[in-house]
């Protein structure tokens, strides 16, 4: 009796194992109608903004209903002309079975990622963006054409007009030029008129920047004299003959 239980035993174990290696070799059934979606809505973007499909992600906000979904061909329009980055409405359409064409709106969240330089601390008003204040990070974009910066070389050396935080895409708005030179600075005036060049120093009324226009302090005459700025430095005096 004890054997006859434990050969039972044993064809159970092979009928359960051979139905989960069934299992394991089912093909896969038709995507679910929110992937077909979502993937109609990314290629439909990503057609119109000239970018990748893997580029453009769709999240969305709620499941399609009915059978709008349920052709093998789903078609993409556009529900409103607010752009198709951020949430947007679209008009999705199929023909269930060669049934009559069914429509329905989905709002979908679409970002398009990017590969843009990043802040990787917390950067002040004023400050100068250094090589070690940024990296490169894949981040979702919502607004197209927004002019964040690809190349971090396009940074360094700029100064930030208001606080940055840590991990905040840096856009060309953000910075400006640096200067060259700070009120208060020492500086070489270099004077030329009628071929000649004299050499005095003077200190800067305020802030210089390269080959533009700054007011000095000549501190032989105590006179305020314009010049152009050569570099951090220097500061060139051209006299009229």
């Amino acid at each position: 009796m004890k054997k006859n239980l434990q050969i039972a035993a044993f064809l159970i174990l092979i009928v359960l194992s051979s139905i989960q290696r069934a299992e394991a070799v089912e093909p896969e059934g038709d995507p679910a109608p929110e992937s077909k979606v979502g993937a109609a809505i990314r290629t439909y973007v990503a057609g119109r903004l000239s970018s990748k499909e893997s580029d453009i992600r769709v999240r969305l906000v709620q499941p399609p209903e009915g059978e709008a979904a349920s052709g093998e061909r789903i078609e993409v329009k556009e529900g409103s002309r607010g752009g198709l980055l951020g949430r947007v409405v679209f008009l999705v359409s199929s023909r269930p079975n060669g049934k009559p064409a069914v429509y329905q709106w989905v709002t979908a969240e679409v970002e398009l990622i990017r590969s843009v330089a990043v802040s990787v601390r917390s950067l002040r008003r004023s400050d100068v963006i250094k090589a070690g204040d940024l990296e490169i990070r894949s981040i979702g974009v919502v607004r197209h054409g927004e002019p964040y910066v690809v190349d971090p070389e396009l940074l360094i050396g700029k100064r930030v007009v208001r606080s940055i935080g840590s991990g905040v895409p840096i856009s060309l708005e953000m910075v400006e030029a640096a200067p060259l030179i700070r009120a208060g600075d020492r500086v070489t005036l270099l004077v030329e008129s009628a071929g000649l060049r004299i050499a005095t120093v003077g200190r800067a009324k305020e802030e210089g920047f390269l080959g533009k226009l700054m007011a000095i302090v000549n501190l032989d005459s105590h006179k305020i004299i314009y010049g152009e700025v050569v570099d951090a430095s220097t500061v060139r005096v051209l006299l009229r003959e």
